[in-house]
């Protein structure tokens, strides 16, 4: 993500995020099309393209021992096109 995206954050899908009051008007949220974790990467990457600053303060998740992961093959096809819909046609206003 961040490889292709170049966002300039650790985490481009955890952790917790802040944004200066006046950025969610200049990154335009209502026009928000993804879901999920690929919500917090065009977040992200909508921030960057302005040359806004992002503050992230790392949350630490134990890892899973055993069990299945809770991302539905979905989940996991939509947050591969993620960075691809954004460089290559997604109206990231």
């Amino acid at each position: 993500m961040n490889a292709i995206l170049r966002l300039r954050v650790k985490d481009a899908t955890a952790g917790f995020k802040a944004w200066r009051a006046s950025a969610p008007k200049a990154i335009d949220v209502p026009s928000v099309r993804s879901n999920g974790y690929s919500f917090q990467v065009e977040m992200n990457y909508r921030t960057v393209k302005r040359h806004l600053r992002i503050v992230e303060v790392p949350i630490r998740f134990e890892e899973r021992v055993e069990g299945e992961s809770k991302l539905g093959l979905s989940v996991q096809i939509e947050f591969a096109l993620a960075p691809w819909k954004l460089l290559f046609g997604r109206d990231t206003h």
